[in-house]
């Protein structure tokens, strides 16, 4: 399903071009007045307040870092971003993007996790570091600074109970790198609670079985030793190990994953801690509920251009697609596409950087932060997996690991 190399190279070579300075390729909100998902002009009156609209894109959230050109000093900030006013604003032809920024919050934001009894609120981790914390996205402003055990490191994913009086975070051991899902009252965050993942270096995650499974990537060790990299799935009651799927490749670790609404399983690899982190290959691992689990290795183009980290992904549940990152893989990043349930190859995108990927809300587009001298968003169409002409894009603040789309944004 790879589209005709000319209009892929027009897209991108006249969107790169723009440098995503604003009052250029700065572009209208898509479709037409009558079609579903379009933004439509300000609430009279007699409809819901701005912060209680609901969104048809959603709201962008991820940590980041800025940069002084000048002094070089670094601050790491946390973004939200509305999709709908800011294509609104430039369908009026309004340079403005819809963000707010907490400006400095000490750590760079890795993962964003929602809280399901309070949509105003999230929390954030950092990838092996100290910071934690908890964000008032209406305040825009940190509540409650969250720390890692005694002894121990966050890696940047944690989850709430269903109930959401619980939350979870993947931490390990600063001295020996034994992985913990460690268990904290949400209310204060003190800790009450603790289970194995059966690995090292433990850092994705995600619950299943209506909270009763938690799926987990354990990193592995460095390529000169230490545990290899797994994927294991445990009983959160008990901590009880159910399976354990450890890859046949060395030369990679296990990062993110993701579990589709029917149990299959997609992991994305980087190199092993000790590689080199531009040049040495990332991947993709899939398994279909039920199936055997198998990394790609075909079209040899496409999995030879997957260098460097294989960041983020992202499923189409209705379309059975996942997509995949490699912000240095070649030439300048890429952004590959593959059917879950039958383990194929379905297309590729050539971008610079790319990063982030998430859905919009009405599952329409591919949401993904790119760029390397000016960070940006463009929205790609999920049925062409390309940007509609002309491309829907726009500066961004920053961008950090992820992205992730929040139905709440307060105006």
């Amino acid at each position: 399903m790879q589209p005709p190399k000319d209009g892929k190279g027009r897209s991108r070579r006249r969107f790169l071009k723009s440098g995503l300075v604003a009052g250029g390729l700065l572009i209208a909100a898509c479709g037409r007045d009558d079609q579903p998902g379009r933004v439509h002009a300000e609430p009279t009156d007699d409809k819901p307040k701005p912060e209680e609209s609901k969104l048809a894109y959603g709201a962008l959230m991820c940590g980041g870092k800025l940069v002084n050109p000048e002094t070089k000093e670094e601050k790491f900030v946390f973004t939200q971003l509305s999709i709908d006013q800011t294509l609104k604003n430039k369908a009026e032809n309004n340079t403005q993007i819809a963000q707010k920024l907490i400006m400095d919050i000490g750590f760079l934001a890795h993962g964003v996790i929602k809280n399901p009894n309070a949509n105003h609120k999230v929390l954030v981790f950092e990838k092996k570091g100290p910071g934690g914390a908890e964000i008032d996205l209406k305040e825009n402003t940190i509540v409650t600074r969250i720390k890692p055990d005694k002894g121990c490191a966050f890696y940047g994913h944690g989850a709430y109970s269903k109930d959401g009086k619980l939350v979870y975070a993947t931490e390990y051991d600063e001295e020996t790198y034994e992985g913990k899902m460690t268990i904290r009252d949400a209310a204060d965050f003190k800790l009450v609670g603790e289970f194995p993942t059966h690995g090292e270096w433990p850092h994705d995650c995600q619950f299943i079985d209506d909270g009763k499974t938690v799926a987990i990537t354990n990193g592995g060790g460095n390529i000169e030793g230490g545990a290899l990299p797994n994927v294991t799935y445990v009983e959160v009651g008990t901590g009880k190990l159910l399976e354990k799927i450890t890859f046949d490749s060395e030369l990679m670790n296990s990062g993110h994953l993701v579990i589709s609404n029917n149990g299959d399983l997609a992991v994305a690899h980087a190199m092993r801690e000790g590689l080199d982190t531009r040049e040495a290959l990332g991947a993709i691992s899939l398994r279909p509920k039920d199936g055997k689990f198998k990394t790609m290795i075909t079209p040899a183009d496409v999995t030879g251009a997957m260098k460097g980290e294989t960041l983020s992904l992202c499923m189409h549940h209705d379309k059975k697609v996942v997509a995949a990152t490699n912000p240095y893989g070649k030439p300048t990043g890429i952004i590959t596409f593959w059917n879950y349930e039958t383990q194929k190859y379905v297309d590729k995108l050539e971008l610079e950087q790319p990063r982030g990927v998430a859905l919009s809300l009405d599952t329409k587009y591919w949401i993904v932060t790119f760029g390397k001298e000016n960070p940006g968003v463009i929205l790609l169409s999920t049925e062409t997996n390309r940007p509609e002409e002309p491309p829907v894009a726009f500066v961004a603040s920053s961008q950090g690991s992820h992205v992730y789309i929040h139905d709440y944004y307060a105006a």
